[in-house]
């Protein structure tokens, strides 16, 4: 499977368990009869040359009320699903084979991808890490935002302004 598919595998999952997240305990009202589809929108989001993937919660938000296509496809079964939770910045991570779609459900953090590293430190197979890196796209995250980073993408939470609690879905 390519690393685009992949992403676009990951982030259809994470966009399902965040909408099941934003609807328990609501009464759901209005659904269709079988083979009454509404008229379904495509997310726009934007991607920098590293190929991660962003969708603002402008974007995400209202797709939890109507129809938003993120994703047309059937996901395989090569995935994690974790919930994180972060008071602080962290290290910054490559994943050699997995690529990362993170849903923030609350809490506002500086987040940088896309960065160079000189030395790397391997701390499991395929997984590196190391205390910082330079360049990078830096980005403002917080609540209802949704980041995809393709396998081999330098990704750091450089800041936590707000703890931060995150739905990760990894895909290999």
């Amino acid at each position: 499977m390519s690393t685009a598919n992949r992403t676009l595998v990951g982030l259809g999952l994470v966009v399902t368990i965040g909408a099941i997240a934003l609807v328990q305990g609501r009464e759901v009202r209005g659904s269709r009869a079988a083979g009454q589809a509404a008229p379904m929108a495509k997310a726009k989001g934007t991607t920098d040359a590293s190929g991660v993937m962003y969708f603002s919660r402008e974007e995400i938000t209202p797709a939890f009320k109507a129809n938003l296509m993120m994703y047309d496809g059937v996901p395989e079964k090569n995935y994690r699903v974790a919930v994180y939770h972060r008071d602080k910045g962290g290290e910054v991570e490559i994943h050699k084979k997995d690529t990362d779609v993170f849903y923030i459900l609350e809490g506002e953090a500086t987040f940088v991808t896309g960065g160079t590293v000189t030395v790397e430190k391997e701390t499991a197979p395929d997984e590196i890490r190391i205390a910082t890196m330079e360049g990078g796209v830096t980005r403002k995250i917080e609540k209802g935002d949704v980041v995809v980073i393709p396998a081999n993408v330098t990704h750091w939470f450089k800041e936590v302004e707000k703890p931060v609690t995150y739905f990760g879905v990894k895909v290999r």
